[in-house]
């Protein structure tokens, strides 16, 4: 399953995120992350989203929890939108569903 998380508009959470996934070992060790683009605010570094490459359900449980961890260690929570491409499965929709997850209009209308 293909994941990219957007901010919207706050740039600087969605690097915080790809800092604070990138730092939980569960994250990594059951996805693979990247980030793609520049946003152009003349910072160096700086992105316009974070891709991931989930291939389990327990990888999209490990996201489901670092995203937990990192809203509760936030004020307010973090215009953040994970969007999903391509296909995936009766099961894998089901574990997105019953996590709190900031999902895109694309998750709930299917991916098969």
């Amino acid at each position: 399953m293909e994941l990219t998380i957007s901010a919207d508009g706050d740039e600087q959470a969605l690097e915080q995120f790809y800092h604070w996934l990138r730092q939980d070992v569960d994250v990594v060790r059951s996805a693979k992350i990247s980030t793609a683009g520049s946003s152009g605010s003349g910072h160096m570094g700086a992105f316009e989203v974070v891709s991931m490459s989930i291939s389990s359900l327990t990888g999209l449980a490990n996201l489901g929890i670092a995203w937990a961890s990192f809203r509760r260690s936030k004020k307010d929570v973090p215009p953040l939108t994970i969007n999903i491409a391509g296909p995936w499965s009766a099961e894998q929709l089901a574990a997105l569903m019953s996590q709190d997850l900031p999902l895109g209009p694309t998750a709930s209308s299917g991916g098969e």
